[in-house]
């Protein structure tokens, strides 16, 4: 059963949002329910048989003592599992933004060196599928298999894919050369490729997602604990960051809908008037005032609105404004759109960001002492502050 993500982008003072992760995936893929929590396997013809019937039905070929014994140890097994899964939880954080070439791929491959170098437990997923290049700013080979070959079954598990990379504790799963549009947007290949993120063995899963608004992106932006924002000092790029912020908000409120079952005609009404260019009210402006004419399911969409996490770093600065305008851009979001938005930074224009794309290295490892190297080590110390794990105070404060 796909773990609910009860941080970030899903906290919600809402009680009906702590399992907002499986209403939404058997809202949106086609209706498939996951499989029962408590499923067992039946020993006369191999198939599983899940609910408390099921079980019974085993049992009932046992002795009262060998009974006793297996359910025993069953329990022991569970309880076992559910405190490895409270312990390790990664937390997953995607980086993507509005435009290509504006240095996510460069800014995920360093910040997740960074968290390895401190000793995290790190895995960072290429899903720019079709233009995968995560791999060449590690400084590792283009992979022999990456995340396309576990959607369409080509191998048999997730970790399959895994690389090693600059840190033991580091590990890429590379993209493949394959389009997104070959996936449909309901289809049981995303659920589980979302369900295997959230068991990976890691701290930190971090998702370099592709450019612009498709459909796959958001959905992946969504699904995380928090998204970062990538944004150049640039009209195109802004512009961009602001088309994409919205279709954020827009594919969240229709998840939401969809999740919880609100009315179709409610959907239609709210959606249609944040997606309106003509209104003079803001897109959050539209929300507050449909949920105070639709109390419950206005404050619902609303709490879950608001505790969308979202950071902005603002890349490739070369002067005070430029690096001001993302501070700027982290009040907009949030005043515009709602978000729960902070700017964790901005990253210096400097020379040594194509000196280390061309030798295929990171650069926080080659220019330890750039101006650049310096700002990555603050965003990422930023990073770790809005994601504390239980257990992780020593890291911390040697991150800080």
């Amino acid at each position: 059963m796909l773990k609910t993500v009860t941080r970030g982008i899903f906290k919600s003072n809402s009680k009906d949002s702590s399992d907002f992760t499986e209403r939404i995936l058997k809202a949106y893929y086609n209706n498939q329910k996951p499989p029962e929590r408590d499923q067992v396997e039946d020993p006369l013809n191999s198939s599983y048989i899940t609910n408390q019937q099921g079980t019974d039905k085993i049992y009932s070929q046992f002795s009262e003592k060998d009974e006793l014994e297996i359910k025993s140890k069953n329990q022991i097994s569970k309880d076992s599992k559910n405190l490895e899964k409270s312990v390790k939880t990664p937390q997953i954080i995607s980086i993507g933004g509005g435009k290509g070439g504006i240095g996510k791929s460069f800014l995920s491959a360093n910040i997740c060196v960074r968290l390895a170098s401190l000793g995290y437990k790190v895995s960072v997923v290429d899903l720019d599928l079709g233009a995968a290049n995560l791999h060449t700013c590690l400084g590792v080979p283009t992979p022999r298999s990456g995340i396309s070959d576990f959607i369409h079954g080509n191998v048999n598990t997730l970790e399959e894919t895994g690389i090693s990379c600059c840190y033991p504790n580091l590990t890429l799963y590379g993209g493949g050369q394959e389009f997104w549009q070959q996936i449909k947007p309901q289809s049981s290949q995303k659920i589980k490729l979302i369900s295997k993120l959230q068991e990976l063995d890691a701290d930190y899963v971090f998702l370099d997602l592709g450019a612009g608004t498709h459909i796959h992106t958001l959905d992946f932006f969504i699904f995380s604990h928090g998204g970062v924002l990538v944004v150049a000092p640039e009209p195109t790029s802004i512009e961009n960051a602001y088309v994409f912020m919205k279709s954020v908000l827009y594919r969240k409120i229709q998840s939401i809908c969809k999740a919880f079952e609100i009315e179709e005609s409610l959907e239609n009404d709210l959606l249609k008037k944040i997606s309106n260019p003509k209104s003079s009210e803001t897109p959050f402006s539209q929300l507050v005032s449909f949920s105070q004419k639709n109390k419950e399911v206005g404050k619902q969409i609303k709490d879950m609105i608001e505790a969308t996490n979202i950071g902005i770093i603002m890349n490739q600065v070369r002067t005070k404004e430029d690096r001001d305008l993302g501070e700027s851009m982290s009040v907009i979001c949030n005043r515009y759109f709602g978000f729960s938005s902070q700017f964790l930074g901005s990253t210096r224009y400097d020379d040594a960001v194509w000196k280390s794309v061309r030798i295929r290295r990171p650069l926080i490892l080659d220019y330890p002492l750039s101006a650049i190297a310096v700002n990555i080590n603050q965003i990422t110390d930023r990073i770790i502050k809005m994601f504390i794990q239980e257990g992780k105070k020593g890291k911390i404060e040697k991150a800080g």
